[in-house]
């Protein structure tokens, strides 16, 4: 596929442009989660604690949206971490992210890919929880579907080939894996295969997605260990599987 696209030089070449501008530090509160972010946010007391004895290391993405409000696009693992430092006392309430900012006007579809490209720097697809791995290529699919309908360009080439063949060559499976990747993607949003992508299905899968993440977090909570106080979370839990 040498005549496709790249997805890395997405990221290098964005790079190289924004290290031309300064960073900036935003205060915590203007910064609001992207929702279309399926990754799970794995280790936050680890790069907590991280964070608290280093400092942030790495500015977040963020696009901005309104003269005080920011879309985070990149370091949601981060800008986790830093909520739970401000919550334990660790870190002021007025703390402000350290962040770069992607061009207003970059193409939305654009916005979407980078938030891929940076969650997959550093994780894998193959070793993530079944939930998450469909929950992504799913927005993937929409991703490149949209593209390819409207015309944009990555580094000045259109988006072209199989969706099939894209997922395989961005995360790094077979083409095998990816096509039963895509039916359970297409399956879960209650398509058949090849029928077209319905905005309306996947806004109704949100909530799923988001109960998801609330799981995740109440599995790490901490208690003091009483037999009442682990009998919640237990309740809580069962509740949101349902």
């Amino acid at each position: 596929m040498s005549n496709s696209f790249g997805f890395t030089d997405l990221m290098n070449k964005d790079e190289h442009k924004r290290k031309k501008t300064n960073t900036k530090n935003i205060p915590i509160e203007e910064i609001k989660e992207n929702e279309n972010n399926n990754y799970d946010l794995v280790d936050i007391d680890k790069l907590a604690d991280s964070i608290d004895e280093l400092g942030l290391l790495q500015p977040v993405l963020v696009k901005q949206r309104d003269k005080y409000s920011y879309e985070l696009i990149a370091g949601h693992r981060r800008f986790n971490a830093i909520k739970k430092l401000i919550s334990e006392n660790r870190l002021p309430e007025d703390y402000e992210v350290l962040a770069k900012k992607v061009d207003e006007d970059e193409d939305e579809l654009v916005t979407r890919l980078k938030l891929h490209e940076t969650n997959l720097q550093t994780r894998s697809l193959l070793k993530m929880p079944e939930e998450e791995k469909i929950a992504i290529i799913d927005d993937y699919m929409d991703i490149l579907d949209k593209a390819k309908k409207q015309g944009v360009q990555i580094n000045g080439k259109p988006v072209k080939g199989k969706t099939r063949d894209l997922i395989a060559e961005r995360f790094g499976i077979s083409h095998y894996t990816a096509q039963k990747l895509i039916r359970k993607a297409k399956e879960q949003g209650g398509e058949e295969e090849g029928a077209k992508f319905s905005p309306q299905k996947k806004t109704a899968k949100k909530p799923i997605t988001q109960l998801k993440k609330i799981e995740t977090q109440l599995e790490k909570l901490e208690f003091e260990g009483t037999e009442e106080e682990q009998e919640i979370k237990k309740k809580l839990i069962e509740l949101l599987m349902k």
